[in-house]
């Protein structure tokens, strides 16, 4: 055979062989590299969020002669780690879901990308909760108006708190536990960001349905919303009504009190919702270049949509939060409500209470068909790229770290086939 036609065949043989052990659009490694990172700031959080949580009762409780106004101080700063806490067990729920989907990025991307935005979501409603005063705010706690990050600085400027050794190292170690959590949340932030942009170089695809769908999915979303704030308006100004109903026993006053406390965390969450929903009509105009971006709002929305539900039907923020009555879902609560003598005798308070019932459903079922609508728009934008082998190759990168396997194959093949080409020339 010609000696240059098989030197020709070498070289091709060459350069498929280094363009199969190069090219890959999302490296694995990469990944889960980030996603240990993204594991160890969750480590930090929780770390920094208990230590407040410990050395707060310090002060409030197991300091003699502390005066009442520090103890409020303290007790604002103590219960607002008790929100830190209920959004924990969501946050660790959903990195769990991440260390699972690493090993295999290139399959689990659209998950992924959603993943990524719940926990974003759920990150940033953690640490306003202690950098923003809504929270405080919103939710009455002892002193409004400030965060718990200036409130722990009013602590350890305080000359009651100076004087007490015991105090002040308790608020020492708040005080560098809440700089401590605001690091990690910051690290965590900038973590799920090269995530999501390591997930968002996707391989080369091609259009394969319009954006209608996506657009009507965004528009039940829209009204979806509207429903929840419109059902919990009804539930916060009815549970007042029975609340100001006079002669009624505190014991019923407690759990209208109780369901009426877990609409103000509504609308706090409700917030952080409406903000991201807008982002979704914003993107919905070009669904196709706006994909990567609109799974991870999809995320963002449904990790507090869940929030948002289960803080009506579930019994956890309420026991977290202390409000006066524990161990029961406000939902549940409405229920005995409606199904109280006291409540049933004042026509006030039993129009007021069926009010209630009935947005309480109205505020379930809206919550699940949002949970539909954001599942049908997932599944709208999975549809709208396809991987295909007939476009343009992937940009090849560096071999990373760990891959001399793939290297030393890519060199055996080489030597195969120039010990072929020797063989035929001798």
């Amino acid at each position: 055979m010609n000696t240059k036609r098989m030197v020709g065949r070498v070289a091709v043989a060459i350069a498929m062989l280094l363009a199969i052990t190069s090219a890959s659009p999302v490296m694995a490694q990469d990944v889960s590299a980030v996603v240990e990172k993204i594991d160890k700031n969750m480590v930090e959080l929780k770390g920094a969020a208990e230590i407040i949580h410990e050395e707060t009762k310090v002060i409030i409780s197991g300091v003699e002669g502390m005066p009442d106004e520090m103890k409020d101080t303290a007790k604002t700063v103590h219960l607002s780690s008790h929100g830190l806490k209920h959004i924990e067990v969501y946050m660790g729920n959903d990195i769990g879901k991440l260390d699972t989907y690493k090993a295999d990025p290139e399959k689990n991307r659209e998950k992924m990308l959603v993943t990524v935005g719940k926990i974003e979501a759920l990150l940033r409603v953690y640490k306003d909760i202690v950098g923003a005063s809504e929270f405080v705010t919103t939710m009455e706690l002892p002193v409004t108006g400030k965060s718990p990050y200036d409130l722990t600085h009013l602590l350890i400027e305080n000359p009651d708190v100076q004087a007490s050794p015991e105090a002040i190292s308790a608020a020492g170690d708040v005080h560098t536990a809440v700089h401590d959590l605001n690091d990690a949340a910051q690290s965590m932030r900038l973590n799920l960001e090269e995530l999501e942009d390591a997930l968002a170089e996707a391989p080369a695809s091609t259009p394969k349905e319009s954006g209608s769908e996506v657009a009507e999915s965004v528009g039940n979303i829209d009204k979806n919303m509207a429903e929840l704030i419109e059902a919990t308006e009804i539930i916060h100004k009815q549970t007042d009504a029975i609340i100001g109903v006079e002669g009624m026993p505190d014991e019923v006053a407690a759990m209208a009190e109780t369901a009426h406390l877990s609409t103000h965390g509504l609308e706090f969450i409700g917030v952080y919702m409406e903000s991201y929903i807008e982002k979704l009509d914003t993107y919905k105009a070009e669904p196709e270049k706006n994909k990567a971006k609109m799974l991870v709002t999809v995320g963002n929305i449904e990790a507090l949509r869940k929030l948002y539900q289960d803080t009506m039907g579930t019994g956890d923020f309420v026991t977290t939060m202390r409000l006066p009555v524990t161990g029961k879902s406000p939902h549940d609560l409405i229920h005995l409500l409606m199904e109280n003598s006291e409540v049933q005798a004042a026509p006030e308070a039993i129009s007021a209470a069926g009010d209630v019932h009935t947005a309480s459903h109205d505020l379930n079922d809206a919550a699940q068909a949002m949970r539909l609508n954001l599942e049908e728009l997932e599944d709208a934008l999975a549809e709208l790229e396809e991987p295909t082998t007939a476009t343009a190759a992937p940009t090849p990168t560096p071999t990373p770290e760990g891959a001399g396997f793939e290297a030393a194959f890519t060199i055996a093949g080489i030597l195969a086939v120039a010990y072929m080409v020797f063989r035929k020339n001798r």
